[in-house]
């Protein structure tokens, strides 16, 4: 019996991997139409995927500009066309941040109507369908009805309405602001002894503020002595 060459482990391996890839050939032109198939998949859903990101990319780029469209009619002076654009904004972007801002927008145009209870209606609508109020925008809103309060001579209520505010975002950088238009408000209402409080609270509360030390000279004013 001739001897056989015994083969080495390198050789062994190679030899493995050589069969493995022919193995993988013969079941390639077995199922070549499935492969196909399934490449063909994994392809269409890269597209559909892209094309859903493009989409939305290109959704997000025309809300953007119909906001810039509003902003233009605003300074054109042409505040129905702005007011309708704004609307529609609302409406086709329901539930997007860019509705949010159409909303803030139109409330700020009612505002400054003096057409404050349609105003008030819609710093509320924006309220109540973001998910936080911490933000720049949520600040705005709320301050907005307050300032529509304070508008139409409820100062007591502005005050309160900043002063919730307030107590609610107390960690917030717009906490401060809302205290210290809560104190003017309340000056205003002729309440001074709530806004000596308020005022007090800024310096305790938020020393390194500025808003700190405008409190401690309304105080001063108040004839309040500050140590």
């Amino acid at each position: 019996m001739p001897n056989q060459k015994r083969l080495s482990k390198e050789e062994l391996t190679q030899d493995e991997f050589t069969a493995s890839v022919f193995k993988f050939i013969g079941y390639a032109e077995q199922n070549y139409p499935k492969l196909i198939a399934g490449a063909g998949a994994v392809v269409v859903l890269v597209l559909i995927g892209v094309f859903i990101a493009d989409s939305a990319n290109k959704k997000a780029q025309a809300g953007i500009d119909a906001i810039g469209d509003v902003q233009v009619s605003l300074m054109q002076g042409n505040t129905s066309s702005a007011i309708t654009k704004a609307q529609a904004i609302a409406r086709d972007y329901s539930g997007e941040e860019i509705a949010g801002r159409a909303v803030i927008t139109l409330a700020n145009i009612y505002y400054d109507q003096g057409r404050f209870d349609e105003a008030t209606a819609q710093y509320r609508k924006f309220l109540s369908d973001v998910s936080d109020e911490s933000g720049p925008q949520g600040y705005g809103a709320n301050a907005g009805i307050a300032a529509s309060m304070e508008a139409q001579g409820n100062t007591a209520g502005a005050a309160q309405q900043h002063e919730t505010y307030a107590n609610s975002y107390g960690n917030t950088p717009y906490a401060p602001l809302a205290l210290l238009e809560a104190g003017r408000c309340y000056i205003s209402a002729g309440n001074l002894a709530q806004a000596k409080v308020v005022f007090e609270r800024i310096r305790k509360d938020y020393a390194s503020s500025t808003q700190a030390r405008v409190a401690q000279t309304e105080l001063e004013i108040l004839g309040e002595v500050i140590n």
